[in-house]
C-alpha cells in the first residue's frame, strides 16, 4: 500500500524492556507488510529514578519476567545474558544511557536510528550487552552504519542528556507510560493498536483494517488520547 496520507505508527519503546524485545518480530512483520508506513519512537524511560539498581537486584524478577516472555512469544533471552550479565550481577540498569544513544543516533543518522534502536533489546537480552558500555554502543553504531565516533562525542555531551530528559517528559505526557505500546495517527487521530505484547499477525491485521477502513468507521474507532 501506497502512503499517501499522512500515516504513521507511534512505538512507545524502552531497550531494558523483556516484552520490547519479545516486541521484535511484530515490528518486523509490520515493517516487511508495510513498508512505506513510517515508525516513530516514543521512549519515556522504563528504568530511571529509583529504579536505576545493580540488575542483581531484579535478578529473581527477571528470570521470572522472561520465562512469561518466552512462554507467551515464544522470543528467549540468550545464554549470555543468563550467564554473563544477570549471573555476574554488576551492570547497572538504567534506561537513560542507551535511550540518549537512540537520541544522538536520530541526530546523526536519522534514516537508520529506528535500526539503531530496535538492536538495543536484542543486543541486550540475546548477547548480553551492557548498553551503557561505549564499546558497546560503537559496536552497534558500526553494524548500522552510523559514524560510531559522531554518534559517542554527541552521547557524552550535556545536551544529549538534556534532550534525553526532555522526550521523556513530552513521551509520558503523550500517555505513553508502559511498554511496549503501539498506536496508529493519521492526521489529528491518533488510535491505539497496542497496549503490551502483540503477536505479528495480529497487529498486522489491525494495521490493515486500519488503513484500508473508511473514513466514518475510523471516526468510531477509540481515541488513544
Amino acid at each position: 500500500m501506497t502512503n499517501e496520507s499522512n500515516e504513521r505508527l507511534l512505538y512507545g519503546f524502552d531497550p531494558l524492556c523483556g516484552w520490547c524485545f519479545a516486541f521484535g518480530p511484530t515490528i518486523d512483520a509490520i515493517r516487511a507488510e508495510h513498508a512505506d508506513l513510517a515508525i516513530e519512537l516514543r521512549y519515556g524511560g522504563l528504568v530511571v529514578g529509583e529504579r536505576v539498581a545493580p540488575i542483581a537486584a531484579s535478578r529473581d524478577y527477571l528470570r521470572s519476567g522472561l520465562a512469561q516472555v518466552a512462554q507467551r512469544a515464544g522470543v528467549a533471552a540468550g545464554d549470555a545474558f543468563y550467564n554473563g550479565l544477570l549471573s555476574e550481577g554488576s551492570y547497572v540498569s538504567n534506561s537513560e544511557p542507551p535511550c540518549r544513544a537512540i537520541w544522538a543516533a536520530e541526530q546523526v543518522a536519522p534514516d537508520r536510528a529506528l535500526d539503531f534502536a530496535l538492536a538495543l533489546p536484542q543486543a541486550f537480552y540475546q548477547e548480553g550487552m551492557p548498553l551503557d558500555d561505549e564499546r558497546v554502543l560503537t559496536t552497534l553504531a558500526e553494524r548500522h552504519n552510523i559514524e560510531s565516533q559522531r554518534l559517542l562525542a554527541l552521547w557524552r555531551s550535556g545536551e544529549a542528556r538534556t534532550n534525553t530528559q526532555t522526550a521523556f517528559i513530552q513521551t509520558r505526557a503523550a500517555g505513553f507510560t508502559s511498554y511496549p505500546t503501539l498506536a496508529y495517527q493519521q492526521g489529528a487521530r491518533t488510535i491505539l493498536i497496542a497496549r503490551g505484547w502483540l503477536a505479528p499477525t495480529e497487529a498486522v491485521a489491525q494495521i490493515n483494517n486500519l488503513r484500508t477502513q473508511s473514513a466514518s468507521r475510523t471516526s468510531k474507532q477509540t481515541p488513544f488520547c
